[in-house]
C-alpha cells in the first residue's frame, strides 16, 4: 500500500516531510498495521519522480521514531504504531523582557523535562518573523508563538498545520476560532479594567496614554482604542500620545506608561518636582513585573497575568485544555494611584 497523496513541490512543507506525514496519518488511521510492508526507496522514487535522497531521509526518520523497520532482502515494513514523538517546541517571542521571563519560567516548569523548547525572537519584524517561521516548518511538533504585530500575519501562520500551532498574548482574526489560543483581549482589556477604577480616574485633570516611539516596545492598537473609548463615554479629558515631553507632566494629572524607560524617566521627573507619587500625580505602567511591585513604594499596572499565559499554553502542548482562551488582565492598585 501506498498511502501518499499528491505531492505539492511548491509548498513550504519538505517533500520528505510531506512523505512521512502521509505516512504517520495512515498509520494513526489504522490504514497501515504492524507487518506491512512499504514500498522500496526505488519503487517511490520511480512512482513520484523523486530523488533517492528526500525518500531516504523520509524512511530514515521514520525508522529513529520507531515507525519502519527493514530486514536484508526484505525492505521496509510497519514495526509499530505506537506515535511516541518526543515533543519539540518552537517558542517565538517579539522580545525578552521581565514579564516574557515570568511566561517562560510558568511555561518551562510545567512542561516535561524531556520536551525540547527551543526560543527565538523577532523584534517586531515582520520579514524575520516570515523567515524563522519558514526556516523551522516540519521540525517541531509545536508551534508557540507571539504575533505581536498590528499588522495581518496570517499568511504567514498559515504555513504551520493548525493541530502544531498555539498562539500566545494575541491573537490573529483571520485564522479564525479553530486553533488553540491563549490570548490578550486588549480593546476590552484595558476599557474594563479601567472602567473598574473610574471613580479614580475622575479625580484626575487629564488622563494620558503615552506610547512609545522605541521599536522594541509594541502596543497594541487595541489599546488606543479601548481607552479612547473610554474617555469618550464618561467624558473624561484625556489624550494619546507618542513623544511625551516633560514640560507636558502637570500636576493632578496621571499618565499611563508603557515604556519601563519612560516610566522610570517619569519617576525621577516626578521626584525633582518634589511631588507625592500617586497624590500630587498619579503614575500607571502596562505589564507587570516583580519591580514594579517595590519600585519607589509599589507602581500600579495594567497588566494580564503572565504566569498564568504560560501555564495554559503549557497545557495546550500537553493536550490538557484546547480552545480560544482569554488571559485574566486587571489594574492592580499600588501607591502610584
Amino acid at each position: 500500500m501506498i498511502p501518499i497523496k499528491k505531492l505539492d513541490r511548491n509548498a513550504i512543507i519538505p517533500i520528505y516531510e510531506q512523505i512521512k506525514n502521509d505516512f504517520i496519518f495512515a498509520v494513526e488511521n489504522k490504514k497501515l498495521k504492524v507487518g506491512d510492508s512499504i514500498p522500496s526507496i526505488h519503487k517511490l522514487c520511480e512512482i513520484y519522480g523523486l530523488s533517492p535522497g528526500t525518500v531516504i531521509r523520509a524512511y530514515e526518520e521514520l525508522k529513529e521514531e520507531g515507525i519502519f523497520s527493514s530486514k536484508q532482502g526484505k525492505g521496509f515494513f510497519i514495526s509499530s504504531v505506537k506515535l511516541e514523538k518526543k515533543l519539540k517546541v518552537f517558542l517565538l517571542f517579539d522580545r525578552m523582557n521581565s514579564y516574557k521571563e515570568i511566561l517562560y519560567e510558568s511555561f518551562t516548569q510545567y512542561l516535561d523535562n524531556e520536551i525540547e523548547v527551543n526560543v527565538l525572537f523577532h523584534h517586531y519584524e515582520k520579514k524575520r518573523f516570515d523567515k524563522l517561521i519558514r526556516e523551522n516548518l516540519g521540525k517541531y511538533t509545536h508551534y508557540v508563538i507571539m504575533p505581536h504585530f498590528n499588522q495581518d500575519v496570517s499568511k504567514i501562520l498559515q504555513k504551520i498545520p493548525k493541530h502544531k500551532l498555539i498562539l500566545i498574548d494575541n491573537r490573529v482574526n483571520k485564522l479564525g476560532k479553530d486553533i488553540n489560543a491563549v490570548y490578550q483581549d486588549f480593546k476590552k482589556d484595558i476599557y474594563s479594567a479601567l472602567k473598574a477604577n473610574i471613580e479614580s480616574l475622575k479625580k484626575y485633570n487629564k488622563v494620558w496614554l503615552s506610547l512609545s516611539k522605541s521599536k522594541f516596545q509594541f502596543v497594541p492598537s487595541g489599546c488606543i482604542e479601548g481607552f479612547q473609548d473610554l474617555c469618550s463615554e464618561f467624558g473624561l479629558n484625556a489624550e494619546v500620545t507618542s513623544n511625551l515631553q516633560f514640560k507636558q507632566i502637570n500636576h493632578n494629572e496621571v499618565y499611563i506608561i508603557f515604556s519601563d524607560s519612560e516610566l522610570i524617566k517619569t519617576i525621577k521627573f516626578i521626584d525633582q518636582k518634589g511631588w507625592v507619587l500617586g497624590k500630587d500625580i498619579g503614575v500607571i505602567s502596562y505589564d507587570d513585573t516583580p519591580m514594579k511591585e517595590i519600585l519607589h513604594g509599589g507602581i500600579s499596572v495594567l497588566t494580564t497575568d503572565f504566569k498564568q499565559m504560560g501555564l495554559t499554553s503549557a497545557k495546550m502542548v500537553n493536550k490538557e485544555i484546547s480552545g480560544h482562551i482569554p488571559n485574566p488582565f486587571k489594574l492592580i492598585r499600588r501607591s502610584s494611584f
